[in-house]
């Protein structure tokens, strides 16, 4: 008798332990392409057989627009580049900033991060924890900056199939440069975002960074973000963000668009 209920709880907790959320016959445990269509004939690491290459790549091209009535408007070019393999995803992104001013010579600095990132699963939640680090290259040949290291962890809770809470927190270690000391910095931002139509993505947040510099206020700001999907493989955003300090611009207006393939 005791033989057979070992033999039956073995048995359950093999039965509860497996879970297959996409029905592709492979557990969730070694699957390497969750989400998968019931009608997709997949492999034994639960991926598409008919796809050219396993995984997602995305592609993004844009700029930031940063303005007041005072100071000089500021715009940054920005290329992101994203892998996604399974839980898994690499990111290489680089952003160019200039400054225009009508008395003096403009003004520019080049950054390029690298990041990378994995993602937990419970039902409504999605914890994304990421690694990474960002490589100065200093307009003055005669400046130097240390590489800066950053941890990141961003939460997502699915309300219901159209609204979402979020809540996003990095911490930086700033590098040095040979001729200033930067603070290292903690950020975070909190909001929700509404499904408004099978297009269109929008979402309301509150952002906060500490100063980079010494004596310097945080950046604070309420942002609206958007995204509409063009088709399966083309999407827009745009956000723009209104600074509560008077320490940085009142205005910051982002556009991107992108593409993904998979």
């Amino acid at each position: 008798m005791k033989s057979i209920l070992l033999s039956l709880l073995f048995l359950t907790s093999t039965l509860l332990a497996y879970t297959d959320q996409d029905i592709d016959g492979v557990d969730d445990s070694v699957d390497l392409c969750p989400n998968t269509p019931f009608d997709v004939i997949v492999n034994e690491n639960g991926c598409d057989v008919n796809k050219k290459f396993i995984g997602k790549l995305t592609f993004q091209i844009g700029t930031d627009i940063s303005f007041d009535q005072i100071s000089d408007k500021t715009t940054t070019l920005n290329l992101y580049l994203n892998y996604n393999y399974a839980k898994w995803d690499i990111s290489l992104s680089s952003s160019n900033y200039n400054t225009t001013n009508l008395t003096s010579p403009t003004t520019s600095e080049d950054d390029l991060y690298l990041t990378l990132g994995y993602l937990f699963q419970y039902d409504q939640l999605r914890t994304k924890f990421s690694l990474g680090t960002k490589f100065a290259f200093m307009d003055d040949e005669n400046t130097t900056r240390d590489n800066d290291y950053y941890t990141s962890l961003n939460f997502d809770y699915a309300l219901n199939n159209k609204q979402n809470l979020f809540f996003y927190y990095n911490y930086t270690i700033s590098g040095d440069s040979n001729t200033l000391h930067y603070n290292n910095i903690h950020t975070f931002s909190l909001g929700s975002g509404y499904m408004i139509n099978e297009h269109w993505y929008s979402a309301l947040a509150y952002n906060y960074s500490d100063a980079l510099y010494q004596d310097t206020k945080p950046y604070r700001s309420i942002s609206w973000y958007n995204v509409y999907t063009l088709s399966k493989n083309y999407y827009l955003s745009c956000n723009y963000a209104y600074t509560l300090n008077d320490s940085t611009y009142d205005h910051i207006i982002s556009l991107n668009i992108g593409v993904v393939f998979e």
